[in-house]
């Protein structure tokens, strides 16, 4: 028997056909499976959007769905952000501490090899 292919259909059975394999796949998922799936979803459209075009509907959904709370999860999000800028702050300069205190004892060692040849 010759192998079936989407050409073999018309357009109304294609879209048929996708309708009963839509339903059947939720029908096989998980409520866990459905909330990954809608998350990996989500993600493309919000987190994927390309120009200030997509970035304001983007945008229009974020206010639509805080709604009176987005005031509060913009300062949620700048003092995170502000947090997060601090701690990278505080490991630059931590980073530079350690590289001044590897510069130290190297040079403390020159020091000590150099006395032992003065003796």
């Amino acid at each position: 028997m010759e192998e079936l292919t989407y050409k073999d259909l018309s357009q109304k059975e294609l879209d048929y056909l996708k309708d009963i394999y839509i339903s059947s796949k939720l029908a096989s998922m998980t409520e866990s499976d459905l909330r990954e799936f809608v998350k990996e979803i989500i993600i493309d459209q919000i987190k994927g959007t390309v120009g200030n075009a997509e970035e304001k509907e983007v945008w229009e959904e974020i206010k639509d769905h805080f709604s009176e709370d987005l005031s509060k999860k913009i300062i949620e999000v700048k003092d995170k952000c502000n947090k997060n800028r601090k701690i990278e702050l505080k490991s630059q300069e931590e980073i530079e501490f350690d590289r001044r205190l590897g510069l130290l004892k190297q040079q403390q060692d020159e020091n000590r090899d150099n006395d032992m040849w003065e003796d």
